[in-house]
């Protein structure tokens, strides 16, 4: 984990680390933050430096360089990536770009980041990693809610045998800005630009959380998808099909015995951004919401029998994961501060070689259960998850 900055380490100079970031919309704000926020609250090996941000309409670059402070803008990535000055890629674009902007990236030979989830199918995800072994490259995955200070503790309690053996994981991410048909249509519903709706979207969060938390790797699957709303109108007020899953949910058995219950919809109304997951074990329950990101809640049979219940354990004080590099003890932080804690270690990483997940191998482990479920619903049958 990093430490907090000292005074000693914020005198000496250090080495640039110059990252490009590729896309400027919702997620390249959040990117972004995490780029000029990181080297004043965490004592790192080199100076981020957000030096290009690239996009298709040069317009709407100059406008993001200048709001997310970055020293260039380009509408050239072929020549971004020529660059030797250059040394992380941060894609921070829609899904169907993902594969072809990071494999570009690693054939420069660029240390690379990138959104969830990591491609359109296990067959792209698995070339992305090869490619990245073969290259020697550090790569990394934006699945940023590992990195909320009470979802790290959860991770350390389980991790440490504190709840026993995990017999059950129920997770659930609920949305509602789809739930009224006149939401209007956007890439997030074509599935050739995002290859499934919510299921990748908000499952493929859950999913990955799982395995961050218990450690437990997916062994087969069965799930069922509905799109409520057939078509939507585009900005221009024209109907367009909607051919990807507005709900799923799905069964899962883990190797070792473990069961777990899954569902994601973006058609729930009055849930903005529920992510919530419980995880039971022999001896005792985590459960964490990102909607009270700073929380956790937790249950220990071996209590005394007059005091047993949930406990909430607010996760800002010194010893929790992060928690020190920011406010004193019980100020609060936020969903932006998940993306800083991710590119933190990310840096810290490239130092020494210390290992960081999620990676690539993670994220075709993500995909491997996302495409399962897919078959699965498709054939109305349990399917063995193979990455």
């Amino acid at each position: 984990m990093v430490t907090s900055l000292s005074s000693a380490s914020r005198s000496r100079p250090k080495k640039p680390l110059r990252i490009a970031m590729v896309g400027h919309a919702f997620m390249g704000r959040a990117h972004s933050n995490a780029i000029r926020q990181v080297g004043r609250f965490f004592d790192l090996p080199f100076e981020v430096v957000p030096q290009v941000v690239v996009g298709r309409d040069p317009e709407r670059v100059e406008a993001a360089r200048q709001k997310f402070g970055f020293v260039e803008g380009s509408v050239d990535l072929d020549a971004v990536l020529a660059r030797e000055d250059i040394d992380v890629i941060d894609v921070a674009t829609p899904n169907d770009t993902h594969g072809p902007i990071t494999m570009a990236a690693l054939r420069a030979g660029k240390h690379v980041m990138c959104e969830k989830p990591l491609a359109m199918t296990v067959k792209e995800a698995k070339a992305m990693r090869d490619l990245a072994a073969r290259k020697g490259v550090r790569v990394a995955l934006w699945h940023n809610y590992r990195r909320a200070p009470a979802a790290s503790l959860a991770q350390r309690i389980i991790a440490r045998g504190d709840i026993g053996t995990v017999r059950h994981v129920r997770a659930i991410y609920l949305q509602d800005w789809l739930a009224s048909p006149d939401s209007p249509w956007s890439w997030r519903n074509d599935r050739a630009l995002c290859g499934s709706g919510a299921h990748g979207d908000l499952n493929a969060h859950l999913i990955d959380m799982t395995r961050f938390l218990t450690g437990l790797e997916f062994a087969e699957v069965c799930g069922m998808e509905e799109t409520f709303t057939k078509t939507r109108k585009d900005g221009a007020g024209k109907r367009r099909p909607v051919d990807v899953d507005d709900a799923f949910a799905f069964l899962a058995r883990f190797d070792g015995g473990a069961i777990g219950t899954f569902e994601a919809t973006r058609a729930a109304p009055g849930r903005k951004n529920y992510n919530q997951i419980e995880i039971n074990g022999t001896k005792g329950s985590v459960r964490w919401n990102l909607e009270r990101m700073n929380e956790l809640e937790v249950f220990r049979s071996d209590d005394a029998a007059d005091c047993q219940g949930f406990r909430t354990v607010m996760c800002m004080d010194g010893p929790h994961p992060y928690a020190a590099n920011w406010w004193p003890d019980g100020h609060i932080i936020g969903y932006e501060h998940t993306f800083v804690h991710t590119l933190a270690d990310f840096v810290l990483s490239l130092k020494g070689r210390k290992p960081f997940h999620p990676n690539f191998d993670d994220g075709v482990a993500v995909q491997a259960v996302l495409e399962a479920s897919q078959k699965s619903a498709a054939s109305r049958r349990w399917v063995k998850v193979r990455a």
